[in-house]
C-alpha cells in the first residue's frame, strides 16, 4: 500500500501550464538537470516555445589562450543567476589566435572569416573581409533591411596585416556584413584621432541607440557610427576627474563608463551614467574598496592596470586579466527599478586554472537551445555555487 495522501499535493497532479511555468523560474543548470527526470519535463524545456528570465540574465565568457601549447587553452562562461561556471570545450587551435565573441555569436577574423552562435559549434565562413585584420571590435546589430537572417555585424578597427607584417600606416576602414547576400560593404574609416590605438587593445564599444560607439581606454576619445546613415560622429573627450583607464558600456537604457580613478580619497573603480545628446557624466557608483583589492596583488606599483570590464544588460564584470588569484572577478547589478547598484565578488574559476598569455572576454545571452545541443561537452564546473 502507497503511503502517499491523494490530499498532499503532487507535482504529477499539475497543469502542464503550471509545471512549465515552475520550471521557467529555475536558474539554467536546475533547468538541465530537470530536463532529465522525465519525458514531459524534457518536451517542456526543449520547446521552441519554452522562455525562461534566466536567459535575460547576461553570461560572462573568458578564454585563455597560451602562445606556445593550445592544449593550455581553456574556456569558461559565468551563469550570473545560478552563481556558477561552466566550463567550456576547447577552441579550435588554428582559430584561436584570432576569437572574438560578441552579442550571442562567437567569430574568428583571421586568416577568414566566420561565426557561429554561442555555445553551438556551427561555423560559417563569409566572403574575405576587404582587410583581414585581428583585435577589431566587432558590434551584432538588428535592421529592417537585414531579411531572412535579421542581424549584421561591423567590424571595426584591429590590425591588419601586409606580406606578414603588420600596417602602421592603415587605420582600417569600418565593414558591415550582411549574412542574406554573404557580402561586405566597405565604410567610413575611423576618425584620425583613433590612428594611434585602432584595435580592442586599446579601444571599446557600445552598441546603443542605433550607433556604435567606439572609445578609447586610455585616451578617453569617443566617436559614434550611425548605423543607419553610415556617418561618424564629432570626436569628443569623454573623460571624468582623476580617471586613468575606462571602458564604455551599453546597459539597457543607458551608456555606463567604467573605469579606475586616482581620486583624493585614493584608487577607486567608479561607474558614472553617460548622457548620449551631450557626453555629460553622472556618477552612479564607486565599487567597495575591499572587492577592489581582492582583485589586485597589493604589491604591485601598478596593480590596478590589469583590471578589464565588460558588460551587458543590467550587469557589468570587473576582472583581473593577470593570473594573480587565477583571474579573480566581480559584477555589478544594476536595478531597472531604481538604479541602485549592488556589488558581489564572482566564485573563482573551476580548478584547475592554468596560466594564460592572453585573455579575451565578453557578455552575452545564451539560447536553451544551443545550451541543449553542447549538454554533453557544457556542464556545470563542479558543483552548484551558493
Amino acid at each position: 500500500m502507497s503511503d502517499h495522501n491523494p490530499k498532499e499535493p503532487n507535482i504529477n497532479t499539475l497543469s502542464v501550464d503550471l509545471t512549465e511555468l515552475i520550471l521557467s523560474c529555475l536558474p539554467i543548470p536546475s533547468i538541465l538537470r530537470a530536463s532529465s527526470v522525465c519525458k514531459l519535463w524534457r518536451s517542456l524545456i526543449s520547446s521552441p516555445t519554452f522562455t525562461s528570465p534566466s536567459l535575460s540574465h547576461p553570461w560572462f565568457f573568458l578564454f585563455g589562450l597560451h602562445n606556445t601549447s593550445s592544449r593550455n587553452n581553456q574556456s569558461f562562461a559565468f551563469d550570473p543567476l545560478s552563481n556558477s561556471w561552466f566550463r567550456l570545450p576547447h577552441l579550435d587551435d588554428s582559430s584561436s589566435s584570432s576569437f572574438l565573441g560578441s552579442h550571442g555569436f562567437f567569430f574568428t577574423t583571421t586568416p577568414k572569416f566566420s561565426y557561429t552562435p554561442v555555445l553551438k559549434s556551427t561555423w560559417r565562413l563569409t566572403s574575405p573581409l576587404k582587410y583581414s585584420r585581428i583585435n577589431p571590435l566587432l558590434g551584432v546589430f538588428h535592421d529592417g533591411s537585414s531579411g531572412g537572417y535579421g542581424f549584421k555585424f561591423i567590424v571595426v578597427g584591429g590590425v591588419r596585416f601586409i606580406g606578414g607584417l603588420v600596417d602602421m600606416e592603415d587605420r582600417l576602414a569600418v565593414e558591415i556584413y550582411d549574412p542574406n547576400h554573404d557580402s561586405w560593404e566597405l565604410c567610413p574609416a575611423l576618425p584620425a584621432d583613433f590612428r594611434s590605438g585602432n584595435s580592442s587593445q586599446s579601444l571599446s564599444s557600445a552598441l546603443f541607440k542605433g550607433k556604435f560607439y567606439v572609445f578609447g581606454i586610455y585616451s578617453c576619445f569617443v566617436s559614434s557610427f550611425d548605423l543607419q546613415n553610415h556617418v561618424w560622429s564629432d570626436v569628443q573627450t569623454l573623460r571624468p576627474p582623476g580617471v586613468i583607464f575606462s571602458f564604455l558600456i551599453s546597459c539597457n537604457d543607458m551608456l555606463v563608463l567604467a573605469g579606475m580613478c586616482n581620486a583624493p580619497r585614493g584608487p577607486s573603480f567608479n561607474l558614472w551614467k553617460i548622457d548620449e545628446r551631450t557626453m555629460e557624466f553622472s556618477e552612479i557608483a564607486i565599487m567597495p574598496q575591499s572587492l577592489l583589492y581582492s582583485l589586485v596583488d597589493s604589491e604591485e606599483d601598478d596593480k590596478f592596470a590589469s583590471l578589464k570590464c565588460v558588460g551587458m544588460g543590467n550587469l557589468i564584470y570587473v576582472f583581473n586579466e593577470e593570473y594573480h588569484q587565477k583571474y579573480p572577478a566581480c559584477l555589478c547589478e544594476i536595478s531597472a527599478e531604481n538604479g541602485k547598484c549592488c556589488w558581489r565578488r564572482v566564485p573563482q574559476l573551476p580548478s584547475p586554472v592554468n596560466k594564460f598569455h592572453k585573455v579575451i572576454s565578453f557578455c552575452s545571452t545564451v539560447s536553451l537551445t544551443h545550451i541543449f545541443d553542447r549538454q554533453e561537452d557544457v556542464g556545470p564546473a563542479q558543483a552548484m555555487y551558493d
